[in-house]
Order: C-alpha cells, then structure tokens, then sequence
C-alpha cells in the first residue's frame, strides 16, 4: 500500500521516482503553482534533472497523474477482476456482489486513511475542483471504468439499470461513505477525539461504512421492488 515510487535499480530512474514523489507533495499543496525550484530540492536533485527527464513543469504534472493512476490500478485490479468475473455470471450471486462492495470499500478506507495516500488525495482534490489534463487521464484509465463496474454491481443488486443517472448517483453516493474520511480528515479526529487513523480507528470506520452499504443496497433493492409492486 506504499504511496512513493518503489525501489528501482537504475540512477536515472531512481532519480525520476523521487522528482516525482516530490511533485506529488508540493503539486497536491500549491497546485501548477508549485516551483520546479521547490520540487527539484525537496527531492534532492539538481533543477536540470526536471528538464532532462520530464522536459517541462507541465508534463512532470501529467508524470504525477500517471504515476496515480497507476497506483490506482496496482491497488485495485484484484477488486476488478472479481467485479468482472461475478458479473460475467449467468446467474448474478447477490452474497457475492455484497461481499465484494465490502471488500474493496474497506479496502478504500485502509488507504484513504493512511498518511502515505495524503499527497495523492491532494492531487486528485485539486483536480476534482480545478480539473487539467491530468484529471482526464486518471479518469479515463482508472476512474470511470471502476466506477462503471461499481455501478453495474450496485445495478445488480437492487434491480436498477446501471446506466440510469439515479443509479450512478446513488453509486456515487455510496463511495462518498468512504470519502467523506478522507475529505473531513480532520472534522472527525476532532469529533471523535482521535489523534490518528489507528488501526483501531480504521476498523470502526470501516464497521460504521460497512453498514451504511447495506442500508444503502438494501433500501434501494427494497425501494425497487415496491415501485415494481405499484406497477
């Protein structure tokens, strides 16, 4: 679950993963205002070697927003994987839909609430409200199609159709369970009177979010059914 570019064996590619985990934290706080001075010692290199490897300010942003989105797809391809196997179901296993919801929603929490992923969630926060670039490419390569497989599981499990805007709404709605600990980080470490996402911390968010998942399936399965009914 590390959020720094791995160990890599060669100089030149050691030095690039540590320009860009230095844009990825001085990116996430001062946007494309960031300096490539600021960056370039924050990592430790010369101001030339942003030029040498990216070229420019501009495309080692676009090198930070592939870097998420592959951290993105590393995390959450077994997640996928199972998403489309399930769906691919001639008989679609309702248990099963639930447990994988479960499953890869825990799984957000874990690193939403962790302090290596904050940086990351920067990033992306500034681009979700000021979108460049750089957010097209995480959305297309990681973004919409995760959250089309989690709108076609939703869709699934309480009768809707996936490409309805109220499903994908009540979809994103559900993901904001979990963003919403990220996003209000520190709203609740005050309210709760908590220091830090402990591991203790995490597994009661995560209990809370599990079961607002099932109101959520289950309200939604039964709200369909009584429309079903009416008609």
């Amino acid at each position: 679950m590390n959020a720094t570019p791995a160990p890599v064996t060669t100089r030149g590619e050691q030095a690039k993963k540590t320009l860009i985990a230095a844009a990825l934290a001085q990116f996430g706080e001062y946007g494309l205002h960031a300096t490539t001075r600021d960056i370039a010692a924050l990592a430790g290199q010369n101001i030339a070697a942003i030029t040498y490897y990216f070229g420019s300010k501009e495309e080692l942003y676009m090198a930070c927003a592939q870097w998420i989105a592959d951290f993105i797809t590393r995390n959450f391809k077994p997640h996928v994987e199972r998403a489309e196997a399930i769906l691919s179901q001639p008989q679609v296993d309702k248990s099963q839909i639930r447990q994988l919801i479960h499953t890869a929603c825990n799984h957000m929490i874990i690193l939403l609430t962790a302090d290596e992923t904050l940086n990351l969630s920067k990033f992306i926060s500034r681009e979700q409200l000021s979108p460049t670039p750089a957010y097209q490419l995480i959305h297309q390569q990681v973004i919409a199609p995760m959250h089309t497989h989690l709108t076609r599981l939703v869709g699934c499990y309480t009768h809707r159709h996936p490409d309805d805007t109220e499903t994908i709404l009540h979809t994103h709605a559900l993901l904001g369970q979990v963003l919403a600990f990220r996003l209000g980080r520190e709203t609740i470490l005050l309210r709760a009177g908590w220091t830090a996402f402990d591991s203790e911390n995490v597994k009661k968010i995560s209990d809370v979010v599990g079961s607002h998942i099932d109101f959520i399936l289950q309200g939604l399965a039964c709200q369909q059914g009584n429309n079903g009914n009416e008609k």
